[in-house]
């Protein structure tokens, strides 16, 4: 799935330019306090249930245990794709309050990447799991 979003962002086929990826403002700050309130709820990234347009979040940089308490959208910024967005997040278990940037692309299914994950997306880059990582040394 996550290919294909990709090769759909960075296509230039005949027929969709790019820029029909984009949500507007409107729906991806909608798309985007969702996905934050459901954190904020207890939610996981992944998936987000009953939403319309359909969600998904990816954000590794989450920490298990670490709870978000709070979280305020300072704005729209610049960016290479979709709809970038500076959010201040308010987290608890550990106790930190930091900025961070989420970028949101598509139509229907919506994309909420953080920033981090996007990049590593857009250079074909993951991370990998102990255990894979482990495996691939044999």
């Amino acid at each position: 799935m996550l290919l294909l979003l990709l090769l759909s962002i960075t296509s230039t086929g005949c027929y969709r330019a790019t820029p029909n990826f984009v949500p507007t403002k409107e729906i991806a700050h909608m798309a985007l306090s969702r996905a934050l309130e459901t954190w904020r709820e207890g939610g996981t990234a992944g998936e987000i249930s009953d939403s319309k347009p359909m969600i998904f979040v990816t954000d590794s940089n989450r920490k298990e245990a670490q709870k978000l308490i709070g979280f305020r959208i300072l704005g729209e910024t610049p960016g290479l794709s979709g709809r970038t967005y500076a959010v201040e997040l308010e987290l608890d278990d550990p106790s930190e309050r930091l900025k961070a940037e989420y970028i949101v692309v598509g139509i229907d299914p919506l994309w909420i990447f953080r920033r981090e994950d996007y990049e590593l997306l857009m250079h074909w880059d993951h991370h990998m799991s102990e255990k894979y990582k482990s495996d691939t040394k044999k």
